[in-house]
């Protein structure tokens, strides 16, 4: 005798069937606007002399490390300026006025 399986719903509950939609509430409501907001206010923070980066070969950063050390200077953007400093000092009066132009309309 060939025993089949009754048509009668199963006793194991079904998780799916359990399952209640929204059962689960945020406690705050999701505003995408507020992530864009913070990321403008962090860019905005941050100093002035921290927004750009510039690349230099091993050996050019090895020069600046020793001028540096001779200049008693901190940072690598002030022994940049005090080069551009001494650069615009060398310069004729005219290259210096196209120095100055085109530094402002940059």
């Amino acid at each position: 005798m060939i025993r089949r399986p009754s048509k009668m719903p199963s006793k194991k509950p079904n998780i799916l069937q359990r399952r209640v939609t929204g059962a689960v509430k945020p406690s705050e409501e999701y505003h995408a606007t507020d992530n864009a907001t913070k990321k403008e206010n962090k860019s905005s923070s941050m100093p002035k002399n921290q927004k750009k980066s510039l690349k230099v070969s091993a050996e050019t950063y090895k020069d600046m490390k020793v001028l540096k050390t001779i200049e008693h200077v901190s940072f690598d953007y002030e022994i940049i300026q005090l080069l551009i400093d001494q650069y615009y000092k060398d310069m004729t009066e005219e290259q210096q006025r196209r120095y100055t132009v085109l530094r402002e309309n940059m």
